[in-house]
This record gives structure tokens, C-alpha cells and sequence, in this order.
């Protein structure tokens, strides 16, 4: 089995980036569409027709209608005719429709988060959504972006909470590629883990859990400083590369059966990414589970099923389990440890049982 490193072939960060990033946008083209939605189109637009008009570049400004679904990349592809790159700028949404427009015609896509909310930026897959938000296909694209500008002082202004669902979906990189390995297990791409993925995924993990409390500290406070910086490169670079030169495992097939619940649709990716995480290490009896669970309560992550929007015992939970088990396969397949349905349902409710507990001796 074939051994591949997938990544974006330039990566910048910092603060005020974007009204400085005209020479990067022009290595990639000089007539750029940029992809976002109202809110960000007013964050981004100015800075980035500064870098434009500096480097002589052209700029369309799309509006980005809210859902990474069929109509909408079928939408913005038909306007896109004679641009050089698509910009995606934004969430994860937002960032994977450009990625999508850009695989449809062909040419080169650029990522510009003003979110650290998921690893999108970087990845070379993209989540298809139904117009309801629940997952309809994860698509494999051809390439990966070929450039991603993160302006560490937007993301910096942007609601915590998008900062620490990051965190949670960041944080599960390293325990989904350290049980792909002792799986024998496959990367989303069908590849062999490299070591070099396997190392970046368990940053994730030392980063997160020496930085992640003071990071969020300086969001609070809007403060650029060395502690945010490392996890906005954790949450958005490493856990990218990480889990796709490493692997995806039970945390995410979790994440995927959650969003075919619709009392689960307004949990962001990274906080239900946060619970599957928490049952993946009751799965697998890991010793990290309480360390986890302490982080995950530190940072106001999910770590009961109330977090979520659901109750124990009921039929959806039902539903969850059969929904990993039919469309995941390939996830549990990256699981050292072997899961049956009720094994599954048994992890579920032991972990918000756990969850429960903690809450209830103030963590």
C-alpha cells in the first residue's frame, strides 16, 4: 500500500495579513472570484481590494448563500467563466463550496478563513450538505487548496465559540490517527498513515492541551498573542494535515450519524466532533479519557448528549448507531478496538454518563 503527504504548497499566518497578501494572491492568479456571505464580504472586502489594487490583480466578489449544497456550487460555478482562482473566504462552508467550484472548473482555489472554527482551509476534501445541513457526501478533490492566507487578528474578532469548536475538531486528530495506525487502518484517501501525519496529529493534542486554555483567555481579550497563534495553526493546519495523512476514526463517524438528527443542527462541526471524541476514548478505555473530558469542560465543549440538543433513550440514538454502522464503515474499520451496535450505544451513554458526573462535581 502506497504512502502519500498531502498539503497545500504555501501556508501563511499572522496578524493584518490580508491587506499585505497581494504578491501570494498573484502567484496563483491575477483575476480571482472571492466566495463569501454578507457578514464576511464586509470583514474581507477592503483589505483585499487594498492587496489587489497594489498588485494589479482583479477581484469578483460572489455572495456565498449560506450551504455547501449541489445548487449553490452549480450556481456560483456558472458565474465563475474566466476567472484564474476561486477565493473562499469564511467558515467551513463557505471555504469547502469554493473548493468544490474550483474542483468543478478546474483551477486553483485559496482559502481565507476569518474563522479557526474547522481544519477546512487546508483539507483536500469538502462536506456536500443537503439543504437542511445534514451531510450528503464527503468528496475527495483533485488537489488541495494552493494557498492559505489566515489573518490571525479577524479570527481573533470572531466569536469565541467558533474559536473553541476548532479546538474540539482539533483536538480529536491525534486519537483518530493514533488508532488508524494501531488499526492498520486507511487515511480518507485510501492510503497507508505516513509517519509525518502521525507526528503533526499528536501535536494537535500536546499543543491543545498545554495552550488551549490560555489561548482562549486571550480571545477574550482580543489578544493576538503566542498561545492563540499556536492554535489557530493547530486547529486549522495541523489537524488538517493530521487527519488526512493520519486518518479519521470513531470521533468523526459520531460527528456524521449527529448531523441526521435535527435537534443536533445547531451544534457546530467541532462541538459534536468534541462529544464523538469523548465516546471514542470510552471506546477504547483510553488513558487520556479524563484529561480529555477536563479540557473538553475547561473549554465549554459538549460532553453529555443534553450539549447537544438530545436525550438518553431515545430512538434517535438508535438511529445514530445504525447510521455509523450502514455509511462508516471505513472509520470503524480504523478502530483498534472492535465496536458492535450495542457496544456503540453502551459508549454513547457511558460517555454522557461520564459527562453528567463531571458537570455535576463542578469538573
Amino acid at each position: 500500500m502506497t504512502r502519500r503527504f498531502a498539503s497545500p504548497p504555501l501556508y501563511i499566518q499572522g496578524p493584518n495579513l490580508l491587506p499585505q497578501c497581494g504578491a501570494f494572491l498573484k502567484r496563483v492568479g491575477t483575476c480571482l472570484a472571492v466566495i463569501a456571505d454578507a457578514t464576511v464580504e464586509a470583514i474581507i472586502r477592503e483589505p483585499l481590494e487594498q492587496a489587489a489594487e497594489e498588485s494589479d490583480l482583479k477581484l469578483f466578489f460572489l455572495r456565498f448563500n449560506g450551504e455547501c449544497e449541489r445548487g449553490e456550487v452549480e450556481r456560483l460555478v456558472s458565474l465563475c467563466e474566466g476567472v484564474d482562482a476561486v477565493v473562499g473566504a469564511g467558515g467551513g462552508r463557505a471555504i469547502d463550496t469554493a473548493k468544490l467550484v474550483g474542483d468543478c472548473l478546474g483551477i486553483p482555489t485559496i482559502s481565507c478563513p476569518t474563522l479557526a472554527s474547522t481544519d477546512a482551509p487546508v483539507s483536500r476534501i469538502a462536506v456536500i450538505n443537503r439543504p437542511d445541513g445534514s451531510v450528503e457526501e464527503i468528496r475527495l478533490l483533485a488537489h488541495s487548496p494552493s494557498l492559505v492566507l489566515v489573518d490571525s487578528q479577524i479570527i481573533a474578532g470572531a466569536p469565541l465559540r467558533y474559536l473553541v469548536a476548532g479546538m474540539g475538531d482539533a483536538m480529536a486528530t491525534w486519537f483518530e490517527a493514533r488508532a488508524c495506525w494501531h488499526a492498520r487502518g486507511r487515511t480518507p484517501f485510501g492510503e497507508t498513515p505516513t509517519w509525518a501525519g502521525i507526528s503533526l496529529a499528536r501535536q494537535c493534542w500536546e499543543n491543545l492541551r498545554r495552550h488551549a486554555r490560555e489561548a482562549l483567555s486571550q480571545a477574550k481579550r482580543g489578544v493576538v498573542g503566542e498561545a492563540l497563534e499556536t492554535v489557530i495553526e493547530t486547529n486549522i493546519l495541523l489537524s488538517s494535515l493530521g487527519f488526512e495523512n493520519g486518518g479519521l476514526a470513531l470521533a468523526h463517524a459520531i460527528h456524521n450519524g449527529l448531523t441526521q438528527i435535527p435537534s443536533t443542527y445547531g451544534a457546530l462541526h467541532g462541538e459534536k466532533v468534541a462529544y464523538g471524541l469523548l465516546v471514542q476514548c470510552v471506546a477504547e478505555e483510553a488513558e487520556e479519557t479524563e484529561e480529555v473530558l477536563t479540557l473538553l469542560l475547561d473549554l465549554g465543549l459538549p460532553v453529555t448528549l443534553e450539549d447537544l440538543g438530545l436525550k438518553r433513550n431515545e430512538d434517535f440514538l438508535h438511529r445514530l448507531v445504525n447510521h455509523v454502522f450502514e455509511k462508516e464503515a471505513n472509520k470503524l474499520a480504523n478502530e483498534p478496538v472492535r465496536l458492535s451496535p450495542e457496544g456503540l450505544l453502551d459508549a454513547l451513554l457511558s460517555a454522557d454518563a461520564l459527562g453528567r458526573a463531571a458537570k455535576g462535581r463542578g469538573g
